[in-house]
């Protein structure tokens, strides 16, 4: 039985008004005292969908990780930021063991690897994991408006929707443990086929596409509209490149990032991209920019001339056009190509010459 007086002598507010939320916790096998400090977080209605969401019980602080790893206090606090995260202070219990356990991981790469690539690893896991939680979020959140206690107006069903979709975060972790040794044995065989020698350079094609007249799209498109627009997009695209074998390196608003080990290869990406049936259903127009040369390949982006040329040729391109650079144009013989044009790009401090790829 739910003792009410007693909770509500703890500190929840209108236990016996709010019964319905409080038995239904009960039932799932929270304590009293669990039950109380979610109300003075002001998270009662979220506790139940919470627990399934932390990574365990917090019991250390960023003091005691410095302690148990034998590090300073200030290179895991540097870490901890590293990974986009905060905490309340160094000696406020925020850590679970599995967290502690993750800084042990990164405390062992680091001293075998060294600060500079290990602590650039935990910014790339860290952005990338709150772009994923992110969309996680907006999915859950549009698909399930009852998850909104402002929606809602009844803990209950906030609750009990919070729990459901809650439920899906232990197995989407495992899935993408899963999905992450798969990427892993696909990179290295693709750097495999890039590098050239022990350093972090590479010699590949990149590719930039983008949505011609996307500004003036975001002005005529419902919010709704320029979602289902985006994702259309991003999905079409990442669906060419990996046909294509191909490596998507990013999404950028309207734009496509993408690499390739090989020049036709990198160029049939953006033919495809730019030709895709479901773009001309739209009445969507694609325009492309390509390069092919050594770059800089960091923490899972890429840096170098041929970076920001692919970058600019996209941008002077034509609705339905594919401008490739010199290097590339000299590498694929038996395409068929446009006659040559002089551009004035921003960054280059001399005309820049550029082939548009003949329409079939």
């Amino acid at each position: 039985m739910v003792d009410f007086d007693a909770l509500q002598a703890a500190g929840v507010a209108d236990a016996r008004d709010r019964a319905p939320l409080i038995e239904y916790l009960d039932r799932l096998g929270f304590t009293a005292e669990e039950m109380v400090e979610a109300e003075r977080r002001g998270r009662l209605f979220g506790l139940a969908g919470d627990v399934l969401q932390w990574s365990g019980p917090p019991k250390y602080s960023l003091a005691d990780a410095a302690a148990s790893l034998g590090l300073p206090l200030a290179d895991v606090e540097h870490a901890w930021a590293a990974l986009g995260l905060t905490a309340a202070g160094a000696e406020v219990p925020t850590l679970s063991q599995a967290d502690l356990d993750g800084l042990r991981t990164w405390a062992e790469m680091r001293a075998l690897l060294g600060e500079v690539p290990a602590t650039g690893l935990l910014r790339v896991i860290g952005s990338s994991l709150a772009r994923i939680s992110e969309a996680e979020s907006s999915m859950i959140r549009s698909s399930s408006p009852d998850m909104q206690i402002d929606i809602s107006h009844n803990e209950l069903i906030t609750a009990q929707a919070y729990r459901a979709a809650a439920g899906f975060i232990p197995r989407i972790g495992a899935m993408m443990d899963a999905v992450h040794r798969h990427h892993l044995m696909s990179a290295r065989t693709y750097f495999e086929h890039v590098i050239r020698d022990g350093s972090s350079s590479v010699v590949c094609g990149i590719g930039f596409a983008d949505l011609s007249d996307f500004t003036s799209l975001t002005q005529t498109l419902t919010t709704d509209e320029l979602t289902a627009l985006l994702n259309e997009f991003s999905g079409a695209g990442a669906d060419v490149v990996h046909a294509a074998g191909g490596r998507v390196v990013k999404f950028i608003g309207d734009a496509i990032m993408w690499v390739g080990s090989e020049p036709e290869q990198v160029l049939q990406v953006a033919v495809d991209l730019v030709g895709h049936p479901r773009a001309r259903q739209a009445k969507l127009q694609v325009r492309a920019g390509v390069d092919f040369g050594q770059v800089l390949a960091i923490s899972g982006d890429y840096f170098g001339n041929p970076v920001n040329l692919a970058a600019r040729l996209v941008a002077s391109a034509d609705p339905g056009q594919i401008l490739v650079s010199t290097r590339l144009h000299d590498a694929l013989p038996d395409r068929r190509f446009g006659p040559p044009q002089s551009l004035t790009l921003k960054g280059f401090a001399t005309p820049v010459t550029a082939y548009p790829l003949a329409r079939i």
